[in-house]
């Protein structure tokens, strides 16, 4: 229950991260900002406000950074229990493998048109904990607990577990 939970953070953290334009670090040492588009064979849609739509292959990306996670929480409060607590590094580990996994990311792409994720990703105080990496507040929140019952987060909780 806590591994679902945990990944159904790490999830949301991704798609707010989605919503947050991350940056994408490329193995020339290059790095492009923008919305990922979509995600197809391998290749990622990008539209860069600097440099407008651009293709990227998975083999050509070091990592993606996300806004709301929390290696990049660095510089913000370390009022937040969950950063130093074993949690935090949980997700952040959740993260990553998601992020360098072009399928999850268009899974969890998929997850922003589902009318309870929208809701969840709307309410200020949960986009608050995500902006923070505050992950003990959310699994603590209603909203978050409710969406155990999420058929679109349960397939893709079941995917990610094979």
């Amino acid at each position: 229950m806590l591994l679902q939970a945990c990944l159904a953070a790490a999830l949301l953290s991704l798609s707010y991260g989605v919503l947050a334009s991350p940056t994408i670090e490329l193995k020339d040492g290059s790095r492009i900002e923008g919305e990922i588009q979509s995600i197809e064979n391998g290749v990622y849609t990008v539209l860069s406000p600097s440099i407008g739509t651009v293709h990227v292959a998975q083999s050509n990306i070091v990592r993606i950074v996300y806004s709301g996670d929390v290696s990049n929480a660095a510089g913000s409060s370390d009022k937040s229990p969950a950063r130093d607590g074993a949690l935090a590094n949980e997700i952040q580990q959740l993260q990553t493998r998601l992020a360098q996994d072009p399928a999850a990311m268009q899974s969890i792409m998929s997850l922003q048109s589902d009318p309870q994720i929208q809701a969840v990703l709307n309410d200020p105080a949960i986009a608050k904990a995500i902006q923070e990496g505050d992950y003990a507040s959310l699994l603590g929140n209603a909203k978050i607990q409710a969406l155990e019952s999420n058929e679109h987060l349960k397939q893709l909780l079941q995917q990610q577990a094979h």
